[in-house]
């Protein structure tokens, strides 16, 4: 059965019980930051995309809630075809407490800010929604719209100086509004910790920031700034600060000091350190249950060890996020569960080949053709400078697929002449590293039957593209 990644399970006695990241004192350490102040206060959150924020954000919310805390999750990429961040805001609000039971006062609350910040919402639409829908503009005025609209010889200079003076009014009137949302919202969260028996603050975390539209992204933090900016309500939000960044570059121009301006909404900032290759792909072999697939193989632990070992090494050397590594995780999955358990496995060549993938898709697609000298030279190269020979794990992968390339996709013995007097050139050479690394493969050459091995390599990479038909007697015939 092809096994899919399941989402990490955060159980509400240990929320960080599969913390396989060991984030679990930085969120120790961030709650008694948020449990310090009454005043209103954000914190960012901020690694790049993939790294685990929003595991680690869940995590943290469930440790909040077990201490008493109220606690709102909003994801804004699934909200950004919103118009205004408020309606997505106060909808969440009511969701979670609803979904908590609340009855009596605090019902009457969460009525009185949903109704406040409707009317804010109404006044900030688009001019052409207010005219159409006649909800701020008098009469006289929307009178006057349509008239200029279909009579050019209407007196636009003087319904141009009473349109300021009704826009205005309505900037007195936003003010108000503004004002008396953020006094409910001040009401709000002090009674959920007084009439609910709650500890301060509530904590609304912002996740997914970082994917959001230039636009939206801006407009979200200037509404927490200006509207929610209120005592016992603190905000998380979880983003990339490089992609914040470029938002506000797309929206304000490239002169303005991005940094300067997200400090004026973020007032404090941990950066999650990156997380442990070894450890993560471990948990990855456990949560996709790698394990019941080698125990069916026959020589199962000395492919699992090769495969985990091998992968390690190149997610290293290519700088993988934990979203990447998961993805290349699905691929190797793929793969082994569709070999057959007598089949051989080249569990080196499986990891080289699927990192390869996915750190250089371009050169990798020229591995579903034919092979020309000159394509075989500049994948080798390609790839040597992204690994270390030095490294006898590296060495030993490399060496087995520079004998592919060879020795399975150049045919004619005269294609083989240069490659083959350069491995013999350099597996004499005083350089130790190019030394070792030349023996290594002609050592390997020594031993293959080039046209089976080949076919097997050539029926991986087909694998992994979904090229060849996954059926168990297919492979069963390759493996003969």
């Amino acid at each position: 059965m092809l096994q899919k990644n399941v989402e990490v399970e955060i159980p509400l006695q240990d929320p960080f019980q599969n913390d396989a990241l060991e984030r679990k004192k930085i969120a120790e350490n961030l709650t008694l930051l948020v449990q310090s102040t009454k005043q209103p206060f954000v914190i960012g959150i901020q690694s790049p995309m993939g790294w685990g924020k929003t595991t680690f954000v869940k995590m943290w919310k469930a440790h909040l809630e077990a201490q008493g805390h109220v606690c709102f999750h909003f994801n804004a990429w699934e909200n950004e075809f919103v118009e205004d961040p408020l309606i997505a805001f106060v909808g969440e609000i009511n969701k979670t407490l609803v979904e908590k039971n609340t009855r009596g006062a605090l019902g009457l609350q969460i009525k009185k800010l949903q109704d406040i910040g409707g009317r804010l919402i109404r006044r900030a639409l688009p001019l052409t929604i207010q005219i159409a829908t006649q909800g701020l503009l008098g009469q006289e005025s929307v009178k006057k719209v349509s008239d200029l609209l279909f009579n050019s010889g209407g007196d636009i200079a003087s319904f141009a100086s009473e349109l300021a003076e009704e826009k205005m009014r309505q900037y007195e009137s936003d003010k108000n509004g503004i004002r008396e949302f953020k006094q409910e919202l001040a009401r709000l969260t002090k009674s959920l910790s007084e009439a609910s028996g709650k500890r301060p603050p509530a904590v609304f975390f912002i996740d997914e920031l970082d994917r959001c539209r230039p636009e939206f992204s801006i407009s979200l933090m200037e509404r927490i700034k200006h509207i929610f900016s209120v005592e016992r309500m603190v905000f998380v939000l979880s983003a990339d600060r490089g992609q914040l960044e470029q938002s506000v570059r797309s929206v304000y121009g490239a002169g303005l000091d991005e940094d300067g301006y997200l400090r004026r909404f973020i007032d404090f900032s941990i950066n999650l350190p990156q997380p442990t290759v070894e450890k993560y792909c471990c948990v990855l072999y456990e949560r996709f249950q790698l394990r019941e697939v080698f125990a069916r193989r026959r020589d199962g632990n000395n492919e699992r060890d090769a495969l985990l070992r091998a992968f390690i090494h190149l997610a290293r050397s290519y700088r993988f996020s934990p979203r990447v590594i998961e993805q290349c995780f699905t691929e190797i999955n793929l793969v082994l569960r569709t070999t057959p358990p007598n089949a051989r496995l080249f569990s080196y060549l499986l990891a080289l080949l699927v990192a390869f993938k996915t750190a250089r898709p371009g050169s990798y697609s020229l591995l579903s053709g034919e092979l020309s000298a000159g394509n075989v030279k500049s994948l080798l190269n390609e790839i040597k400078q992204d690994l270390d020979l030095r490294d006898h794990v590296c060495r030993w992968m490399l060496a087995q697929f520079e004998v592919y390339l060879v020795f399975g996709c150049l045919k004619s013995e005269e294609s083989r002449v240069e490659p083959l007097a350069a491995l013999k050139t350099n597996a004499a050479s005083g350089n130790p590293v190019e030394r070792s690394y030349a023996q290594q493969v002609l050592r390997f050459a020594e031993k293959i039957q080039y046209d089976s091995y080949y076919r097997e390599v050539r029926s991986l990479v087909a694998q992994i593209g979904l090229v060849e038909q996954l059926t168990l007697r297919d492979f069963g015939k390759a493996a003969e």
